[in-house]
């Protein structure tokens, strides 16, 4: 789910007991040599935050990881929002207790090593594989060699079908949500890359391109009703924009995280996956429309979630309320 249409968008329809504190403390992962798929090398710092702690089991390797991974422009402090008592208290699907939760900044966003750090469109053009590769190297730090679990929300769950397929083994179940295993063509692919071109074109944070990426967001993922209600005429229109440009983040950063999409064909992969697979869409989502969706392999699992009043079609997955109930007994099985 991109920042820009996080901004405004995820407002929770009912809410829950905060137990994550307000702020977590970030972490930082140093690595000296980073090498880009692209051929690049450069030193990087990836950032993380953790919730509970870890346990060892008898074999000594840490048994109760569950490693989150959030959207395009976003960071893992994502999932901190009105709803985190759901996911994190006392006796939830993550219960920060009894399950160690590890929550990546993806390189090229949050507080990890990003081009707004300074070199600007000299940053490596990184994509998905690189993710995957600082996540990696975030739980080698931890001394994490196999994570119980792998929640993905968008770009997530894009990072998450990556690193299932390029490394079987590491992963016991991948719950992947708003993204399919296949290359992103179309509308989805459209409006990523008129979004990254108009934020490159004019990359002043809130300016003009700021602004034109904030509306070609929105056309391309909100449903049609839902966006004639967020814009009904021109003035709340362009106060909407005005909002999403100003909290949208650097454009260049937010261009550099759309484009990492264009290698991302994991599909190749799929019969490698070692994992027990969950994948969840959204009956309203117009970027992944359940009727269009691909065939899966018959051991993997397919939750379309319906439409109703609360649904925000891809922005849905910022309302943990609607989509935790469909893949918490798939949390609850992997942490056994």
């Amino acid at each position: 789910m991109s920042a820009l249409l996080a901004v405004a968008l995820l407002a929770a329809t009912t809410a829950a007991d905060i137990t994550v504190p307000d702020s977590i403390p970030v972490q930082f992962v140093r690595v000296r040599q980073f090498d880009f798929v692209g051929g690049r090398t450069a030193p990087v710092k990836l950032a993380f935050r953790t919730l509970g702690s870890p346990h060892t089991g008898a074999d000594g390797a840490i048994d109760n990881a569950v490693v989150l991974l959030h959207g395009t422009g976003g960071s893992g402090a994502a999932f901190f929002g009105p709803q985190a008592g759901l996911l994190f208290g006392p006796g939830a699907p993550l219960d920060r207790k009894t399950t160690f939760v590890i929550l990546p900044d993806a390189i090229g966003m949050g507080a990890s090593s990003k081009p707004s750090d300074g070199l600007g469109v000299n940053f490596p053009h990184y994509d998905y594989a690189d993710i995957v590769a600082g996540v990696r190297a975030t739980l080698a730090e931890l001394k994490v060699t196999r994570v119980r679990a792998v929640l993905g929300v968008s770009m997530g769950a894009m990072v998450g079908w990556t690193w299932a397929g390029s490394s079987p083994g590491e992963i016991g179940t991948l719950i992947a949500m708003g993204a399919w295993p296949t290359a992103v063509t179309g509308r989805n692919l459209l409006w990523r890359l008129a979004a990254r071109d108009a934020l490159l074109a004019s990359p002043l944070p809130g300016g003009g391109g700021a602004r034109a990426a904030a509306a070609i967001t929105m056309v391309g993922n909100v449903p049609p009703a839902l966006l004639a209600k967020l814009a009904p005429d021109a003035t709340a229109a362009a106060a909407m924009l005005d909002a999403r440009a100003a909290a949208g983040g650097n454009p260049v950063d937010l261009a550099f995280a759309l484009d990492a999409v264009r290698t991302y064909a994991p599909q190749t992969r799929l019969d490698a996956l070692t994992a027990t697979v969950v994948e969840l869409d959204f009956a309203d989502d117009i970027l992944y429309p359940p009727a269009e969706a691909p065939p899966l392999p018959p051991r993997f699992t397919r939750i379309s979630v319906p439409a109703s009043a609360a649904t925000r079609g891809h922005a849905t997955l910022g309302i943990p309320s609607i989509w935790l109930p469909f893949v918490a007994p798939a949390l609850a099985a992997a942490r056994r």
